[in-house]
This record gives C-alpha cells, sequence and structure tokens, in this order.
C-alpha cells in the first residue's frame, strides 16, 4: 500500500508501536460470539441482537436485515464488527490501514468459517471502491485520526447506494480537549484551556491535549459543524444521533463509585454516533 502522507505514516507508526506494546483491545478478534443467537437472528428467529451489540439504537438500525448485504468497516478493522456483520449474513469488506488489524479480520473469518474482503488502505482515499458498491458503511471512532472530513464524506457518499446507510462514532467535540480532573466530593472538574477550534492535536509532558507545543499524536479534532454539515453538504440525510453511552437504560449512579470510568461516563459521555443515510438517484 503507498502511503498518502506524513499524517497516515504517523497513524501506522503510533498504531503499530501500540500493537507491540499491547495497548490495544480492538485489535483482538471477537471468537466467543453467540453462533446460533446470530444464526437465529439472521434467520428471523429472534428479535433482539445478541450480544455485544443488543439494545444500542445505532446497531440496530445498522444490522438489521443485512443478510445478503454488502457492508463496508471502514477503518474498522480487529475482526470485531466484520465477524457480526458476517454471522448476520452480510457481505464484508473491511479497509483498514494498518494490516494487524486486517490479520484480526482473517482469524475470526476462518474461526467461524465465513469469507471476508481484507483491503489495507487510508479512510480518505476509497478509489478502490466502485460507485454505488455498499448497503452499509460502519466507521467505529477513527475519524480522530484525520485533518479534514471532506475528502472521507466525499468517498463515502460515492460508494453508499441510494437508501444505503453510514453509521460513524465521534469523539464529543465539546469534550474532547476539555482536561477531567476528576471528582471532587460535589461534582466532576473539567479544565479547559484551549479555544473550541478545529486543529491538530498535541500532548504536552503531563499529559494535556494542546493546539500549541507538545508532541503530535496523530488525532485531529473536528467541530460540531464539521460532522454535521459535513454530511448534509454531501448528499448524506443525518437519520439519528446518539450518545455514548446512551444516557437511558444505565446503572444507577447510587451504585457507582465517584471517580470510576463507569460513574464518569454517566456524567460525561464521551463519544457521539451519527446515522447518515445517501439519498438521490445512483450514479
Amino acid at each position: 500500500m503507498d502511503i498518502k502522507d506524513d499524517i497516515a505514516r504517523r497513524s501506522l507508526e503510533l498504531f503499530r508501536k501500540d500493537v507491540r506494546e499491547g495497548k490495544v483491545g480492538y485489535v483482538k478478534p471477537w471468537l466467543d460470539l453467540d453462533v446460533e443467537a446470530y444464526r437465529a437472528c439472521r434467520e428471523g428467529g429472534q428479535d433482539v441482537l445478541p450480544k455485544p451489540f443488543c439494545d444500542y439504537p445505532v446497531d440496530r438500525m445498522m444490522m438489521g436485515n443485512v443478510k445478503g448485504k454488502d457492508v463496508l468497516c471502514l477503518a474498522g478493522g480487529g475482526g470485531q464488527q466484520s465477524a457480526v456483520f458476517s454471522l448476520l449474513g452480510a457481505r464484508v469488506t473491511v479497509l483498514d490501514l494498518t494490516p494487524e488489524q486486517l490479520d484480526s479480520d482473517k482469524k475470526a473469518a476462518d474461526h467461524y468459517g465465513y469469507e471476508v474482503k481484507t483491503v489495507q488502505g487510508d479512510m480518505r482515499d476509497l478509489s478502490g471502491f466502485s460507485d454505488n458498491s455498499f448497503d452499509r458503511v460502519c466507521q467505529p471512532i477513527s475519524t480522530l485520526f484525520i485533518p479534514d472530513l471532506t475528502e472521507l464524506y466525499s468517498g463515502v457518499a460515492r460508494i453508499l447506494r441510494p437508501g444505503g446507510l453510514y453509521a460513524v462514532d465521534f469523539a464529543v467535540p465539546l469534550l474532547y480537549m476539555a482536561r477531567n480532573k476528576g471528582w471532587d466530593g460535589e461534582g466532576y472538574v473539567l479544565h479547559v484551556t484551549e479555544p473550541y477550534m478545529r486543529g491538530a492535536i498535541k500532548e504536552t509532558e503531563d499529559g494535556r491535549l494542546t493546539f500549541g507545543n507538545g508532541e503530535s499524536f496523530s488525532e485531529f479534532h473536528h467541530l460540531f459543524s464539521d460532522i454535521l454539515n459535513g454530511l448534509i453538504e454531501h448528499g448524506l440525510t443525518i437519520k439519528a444521533v446518539w450518545e455514548r453511552p446512551k444516557p437511558q437504560g444505565q446503572p444507577s449512579v447510587a451504585g457507582l463509585k465517584p471517580g470510576s470510568d463507569e460513574h464518569t461516563a454517566r456524567y460525561i459521555p464521551y463519544g457521539l454516533a451519527v446515522v447518515a443515510e445517501r439519498r438521490g438517484p445512483g450514479r
């Protein structure tokens, strides 16, 4: 694969370093899925998606009735989403920058006995796919590795079929650059030292995220307007927006320890999921 630019080169370098040091869980394929439950769901024997995708609205929208459909897991390698879509009967392609991620998709496919197509590539360059190729494009949180969403959205809009759905995750823009100082006994203290703007993020020696001095770790900050208006400008209709974790159906705050990950997530959502639909005639 030709590396597109220094942005992709840096992302690949940092990710492969994390893999070597065992710091990434999303490179581990899901090899313990309930195959019978997925078969029942695929054949219409049950309506609720099996674990781990069972009650989140975006998953119901994206994974319902995918039998025989073409699905692209975009910058979403790791043998996780691809395994779920495949067990539900979809024809799955995975595009990812890192070969370790794609190896995990192959491991999952071998384990469950299905076929998956893997492509090493940059999410900003979807020229290897024909127009109107996919019914679903599913992208876990990876947009923070590119500086401009325009190339991404343009490519997704082109390869989606009319009526096709695109699900994409983001870090919550208003909160990502805020430094969480923790629980002070009354609430969480967020320390905001950077302006609300788009740009390359750097990290200082003390772990503070900044747009100024520091070391680049190949992440970029996008605005709400970039995320939502960009989809609309590329002919994609926004169907739904959800926080991650979703506020409803979560454990009671009273039973959680202040400062724990579970408690923090009940106060400060860490992610944003958007589902959009390609409109208009085929190209």
